[in-house]
């Protein structure tokens, strides 16, 4: 229902803006609940889809990612993928050695689900530190609040912002005046219509928050237009997990959105995309 959804959003999106006020430790302890609990409902998809998955693992390898200090996050991901080869490695040379040896060695399904889970969660939710941590000067707030931001908590609070922003636009213009479907065997319920508003939307939102921070009129439209797109991408791959797994929700944590998934599907690759073009297209 609609209420569930504004009364959700509601105490969400002050508790996210305080959390991206605050980081360090309390952005970082929230990026590692979200993607543990992210992680648990991509198991129980991959379940849904017959793949085989070890989800202890990997809740213990989130936490190296999310709670690595910023500048290093992508260190532990490149330590679990290496031991993530050099096993796929042994079981090759295992096999080629002792042929006899090939009906013992178990599916490597699960290791490339679980590894999968990994760098869909933890991974691209880890950007949100590394957009947060972005050095550059203090910005004032509006409407003449004292209170200074640091540059990263603003850059952080436009990407969710613009993500956010999009999926109401999509959702409402899409309910309004959506009649032309953009991929219905994906997911039947999105409209060209609707994917229009989202990508305005998110352009309008990062050239007002853009302007705000600093950033030229020219790289927040690109910035917005990237994070328009992106960010339906993100929703469409959510989709695709759940229509494998034949679920209409990855959980039902969240009153009217539905799971983590559901709601930060967009932002988990918004979150990449923006770290990279403000790092090397901006400068910042």
């Amino acid at each position: 229902m609609l209420w569930h959804r504004v009364l959700t959003a509601a105490v969400g999106v002050p508790l996210t803006l305080l959390v991206i006020y605050l980081g360090g430790w309390y952005l970082a302890g929230f990026v590692t609940v979200l993607a543990i609990l992210g992680l648990r409902e991509y198991y129980g998809l991959s379940r849904a889809s017959g793949d085989r998955v070890r989800p202890t693992l990997g809740y213990l390898l989130v936490l190296p990612i999310t709670l690595t200090p910023a500048p290093y996050t992508m260190v532990p991901l490149l330590l679990v993928v290496c031991v993530w080869a050099l096993g796929e490695l042994a079981l090759m040379l295992r096999h080629l050695i002792c042929m006899k040896c090939l009906a013992g060695i178990d599916d490597a399904g699960w290791r490339n689900a679980t590894l999968l889970g990994l760098l869909y969660l933890p991974v691209l939710l880890g950007h949100m530190n590394l957009l947060r941590a972005i050095p550059g000067d203090d910005v004032s707030l509006p409407a003449g609040i004292s209170t200074a931001i640091p540059l990263g908590a603003g850059l952080l609070a436009l990407v969710v912002a613009a993500c956010w922003g999009s999926d109401t636009a999509a959702y409402f213009v899409g309910r309004a005046i959506g009649r032309h479907k953009l991929w219905p065997r994906m997911s039947p319920g999105k409209t060209i219509e609707g994917g229009v508003g989202g990508l305005v939307a998110a352009v309008a939102l990062t050239v007002i928050l853009g302007n705000w921070l600093g950033l030229p009129l020219a790289h927040s439209l690109v910035l917005g237009a990237i994070l328009g797109l992106v960010g339906q991408l993100g929703d469409l791959f959510e989709s695709s997990l759940k229509r494998g797994a034949g679920a209409k929700d990855s959980g039902a944590l969240l009153p009217g959105h539905g799971g983590v998934l559901d709601r930060f599907d967009s932002l988990l690759f918004c979150a990449p995309a923006a770290y990279y073009y403000l790092r090397c297209a901006v400068g910042l």
